[in-house]
């Protein structure tokens, strides 16, 4: 069973809602609506090809699955509200949708991001809500690869495209932090580069007002271990610097094809975190253009004080450096 290939016209579909029919992608025999699973794949009875049945929800056609993760479920989705545009819909799952905390994280999550609107290099939220017995949110949908995943396809990346990168995050770390907020989980699975070649940062479930952030009043430490700021471990307070040293870690691992720490149990990488007997970066950057090591070096300093202190002032050591290549 395959998804369908093409992009549906919402204008279409809209029609073919208010008729109470639904035409097979594939001979185009109309079925009654109410005879199909929808958000499921279905077999026309003419034809018997097998195709995935959309569903409404608000204004909003979900007419491909395309992931999802412990919480909820992303669907790719079309809506006459931004016509031309493909979105992605985000409802949550069976199991989590009567669980009031995920309900609530869900709908914060889209109120935060959707302050972010205006950076080419962020996925902010275009829309919330509850209808036809869902919990929902949506946004654009991103064509591209994760981070992550491109690091493991090519083992590692070169010194220009993570130079190009780190500046893109940083661009959209810059933006939220003006808007008030910490971003709190940056990581490569959290980062999308997309057809242009743009870092697109995602996922805003840990993201906090930088007041909230500086004054955590957290039982749980939250957060990849292997990116994870040491002060987040401590309880002390974060700020930029604490989002500049979780760059730097996922710039060496695109730059080494591994992890910083290797340890296996988030014990053992906290007690590296916070260990001061460390390894020197430069050490373990071998081959690596040694301006770029010594910027990594400050950016993952163990201690607050002594990484760069601002967004700005990384971009700034950074920049130059494209013009090496």
């Amino acid at each position: 069973m395959k998804p369908n290939n093409q992009t549906p016209d919402p204008r279409k579909l809209e029609k073919h809602w208010q008729e109470g029919r639904l035409p097979c992608p594939e001979c185009g025999h109309d079925i009654p609506l109410g005879s199909l699973g929808l958000m499921k794949f279905n077999e026309c009875p003419k034809c018997h090809a097998s195709f995935f049945a959309p569903q409404k929800i608000k204004d909003y056609y979900l007419f491909e699955p395309a992931g999802g993760g412990g919480m909820g479920s992303v669907y790719k989705a079309v809506s006459p509200k931004y016509p031309g545009r493909l979105l992605a819909v985000k409802i949550l799952s069976r199991d989590e949708r009567s669980n009031p905390s995920n309900i609530l994280a869900l709908l914060n999550e889209a109120r935060i991001s959707a302050h972010f609107k205006d950076s080419e290099f962020v996925a902010a939220c275009l829309d919330s809500g509850y209808d036809n017995d869902e919990y929902f949110t949506v946004m654009e949908f991103i064509s591209g690869e994760r981070l992550d995943k491109r690091i493991a396809r090519f083992g590692k990346l070169g010194e220009q495209e993570t130079i190009v990168i780190a500046l893109h995050v940083l661009s959209a770390e810059q933006h939220i932090y003006k808007c008030g907020y910490l971003f709190r989980d940056l990581k490569p699975e959290n980062i999308i580069i997309n057809e242009k070649g743009y870092a697109i940062m995602i996922d805003f479930g840990l993201c906090m007002t930088r007041e909230h952030a500086l004054n955590p009043d957290e039982e749980y430490v939250s957060g990849s271990p292997y990116y994870i700021p040491p002060e987040r471990l401590t309880g002390a307070g974060e700020d930029a610097r604490s989002e500049i040293y979780s760059l730097g870690m996922i710039m060496y691992q695109a730059l080494t094809g591994k992890t910083f720490f290797d340890a296996a149990e988030i014990d053992s990488l906290a007690k590296r975190h916070l260990s001061k007997v460390r390894l020197s970066v430069e050490s373990k950057l071998d081959g690596i253009n040694p301006a770029l090591a010594k910027i990594l070096a400050k950016m993952i300093a163990q201690h607050p004080e002594d990484r760069p202190s601002s967004f700005t002032e990384v971009f700034e050591m950074l920049q130059p450096l494209l013009k090496q290549s």
